[in-house]
């Protein structure tokens, strides 16, 4: 499996880091970006660690979800022998809504 992180994943992860780095700093978001990423690396080996997200619709297109951590969750959808990560957000915010209204107003994202 390759994973391919897209650029909506990656300014999800920019944003956690800048939120983290301001109230911990600098090392700590480092360390929790590297452990988001870790849990992203991981999916190659194992793309079957996955949960189903929160939201039955987007279950139902085939996304998934691994939670790097309490706080943190990427979602993804796996396509042949690649995985895309669509979305890396806190878990305290409404990432689930806030896909789903990305995928309903630009259908193309997902190809």
């Amino acid at each position: 499996m390759r994973v391919e992180i897209l650029p909506s994943a990656w300014e999800g992860l920019a944003r956690i880091k800048c939120r983290v780095q301001a109230d911990f700093g600098e090392d700590v978001a480092l360390n929790v970006a590297d452990h988001i990423l870790d849990s992203l690396e991981r999916l190659e080996q194992f793309p079957d660690s996955d949960s189903m997200t929160p939201d039955p619709w987007l279950n139902n297109m085939g996304f998934r979800m691994v939670i790097s951590d309490r706080r943190n969750v990427s979602i993804f959808r796996r396509v042949g022998e690649s995985i895309f990560i669509y979305v890396i957000a806190d878990t305290r915010t409404e990432y689930t809504k806030a896909f789903r209204d990305m995928l309903l107003s630009d259908p193309g994202i997902i190809g």
